[in-house]
């Protein structure tokens, strides 16, 4: 017990360290970049935050990455994974045309979903079938200790070195990361020990859930994929855009970024937080307070402009945020079960992918013809209460616990399973 739980935590460092860079650079550090981009190579802004549409490739991908997650095992796809990401930045310094920066995001986005929630939902999963919420948590936390760090980092880098040679920095690091995963990464405890005997823990857990087929022809389902369509607006229509709008009613881009990385420091109190929350209650109801909390955030940060009060908008929507990355994995798999978590998850990811696509270009187009990102802003809190009224809709489906009973192996029901047969 003590071995498998010791070298689940060594896993769990790799994974977190994937959450540092992929989430730091790919969206944290955005925003950091944006007027340096428009002053070099006089791209709008509109273009320029064109490029975040890219990544609904990430969506694309996510089916197939979930795919051959199930089948291949994690440590594969996030090698591969992680040399597109790593190629992505490093090519960066030679962008001179607009299409360059969207050819070089669509590889980005296509190597984020097997480095970060895929692999990570289903490891956390057999590896700690007890705790997984909060071993979630602790591991995406990852996402924010980047938000921290990344995005005052990227302004100190760009002062120093410059833009580009931030870039090739960047990817340095993904690369890097590459011969780690491939040694450190095992796909259960059993592949772990020397006799494999500790192997049918995580057994159990992953045989219990509907199969993808199943999933698809639930009610809950499509509340699921509704819900965090809305929800997901958040990644790149608000958070890659708060330094910006930020520098535009008055603030430097110094205390801009401090912002941000006082955003990140509360997203990761939320992932641990909330995510010991949903092995009490159903992550359904978790998920709606996070959406809750983002839209009283984003409320604050449209009213307060320039003053103070502005500081206020970072520890509330910064814990409902962060809570967000952790929470969707087990929505999902408090929803459907375990037994084929990775594609189902990718088809969520498919099926909202279209935030992505309408979300960048809704607050570049409010930014250019207004002067101003509060309609983007606004709108974006009106679709989160949308969204958080579907989500609470999304009950586990008839079954979707009992493909394989957790009675019949003297497996407790879990918490949240005993609360949400309850209601």
């Amino acid at each position: 017990m003590q071995a498998r739980l010791h070298y689940g935590w060594v896993i769990g460092a790799v994974l977190f360290w994937g959450f540092v860079l992929t989430i730091g650079v790919t969206q944290y550090a955005f925003g950091v970049f944006v007027t340096e981009l428009e002053a070099d190579l006089g791209w709008s802004r509109t273009a320029i935050n064109g490029s975040l549409s890219t990544f609904a490739v990430a969506g694309l991908a996510a089916p197939l990455v979930g795919w051959a997650v199930d089948r291949a095992g994690t440590r594969p796809v996030m090698a591969a994974s992680l040399v597109a990401l790593g190629v992505s930045q490093l090519l960066r310094p030679l962008m001179t045309d607009v299409w360059h920066l969207y050819a070089l995001s669509l590889l980005q986005f296509a190597g984020l979903p097997g480095v970060v929630m895929i692999p990570v939902g289903r490891l956390v999963a057999v590896w700690f079938p007890e705790a997984r919420g909060r071993a979630m948590g602790m591991t995406a936390m990852g996402a924010n200790v980047g938000g921290i760090f990344l995005s005052s980092l990227s302004a100190a880098l760009i002062v120093a070195i410059g833009w580009r040679a931030s870039y090739v920095l960047f990817g340095a690091l993904f690369l890097a990361l590459v011969p780690v995963a491939l040694l450190v990464i095992r796909e259960s405890p059993s592949e772990a020990s020397d006799d494999g005997s500790s192997g049918d823990r995580g057994l159990p857990a992953l045989l219990r859930g509907l199969t993808t087929h199943q999933a698809l022809r639930t009610r809950a389902f499509y509340y699921v994929v509704t819900g965090l369509f809305f929800a997901q607006l958040t990644y790149l229509s608000v958070l890659t855009q708060v330094v910006p709008h930020l520098e535009d009613v008055g603030v430097g881009r110094g205390e801009a970024a401090a912002a941000l990385s006082l955003l990140a420091l509360f997203g990761a109190i939320g992932k641990v937080s909330f995510g010991w929350l949903t092995e009490r209650v159903p992550s359904r109801y978790v998920v709606v307070l996070s959406l809750g909390c983002q839209v009283v955030g984003i409320l604050i940060l449209v009213g307060a402009g320039s003053s103070r009060a502005f500081w206020a908008f970072a520890p509330i929507f910064g814990i409902g945020f962060g809570a967000l990355g952790a929470l969707m994995p087990l929505l999902v798999q408090d929803t459907f079960g375990l037994r084929a978590f990775g594609t189902i998850f990718g088809l969520v990811n498919f099926f909202t992918l279209g935030a992505h696509l309408i979300g960048p270009p809704l607050v570049g187009a409010s930014f250019d013809t207004t002067g101003s990102y509060l309609p983007a802003f606004l709108t974006v809190a009106a679709l989160f209460v949308l969204g958080a009224g579907i989500i609470w809709r999304a009950r586990p489906p008839a079954g979707a616990h009992d493909t394989l009973a957790p009675e019949s192996l003297g497996m407790p029901r879990s918490p949240v399973e005993a609360a949400d047969r309850a209601l």
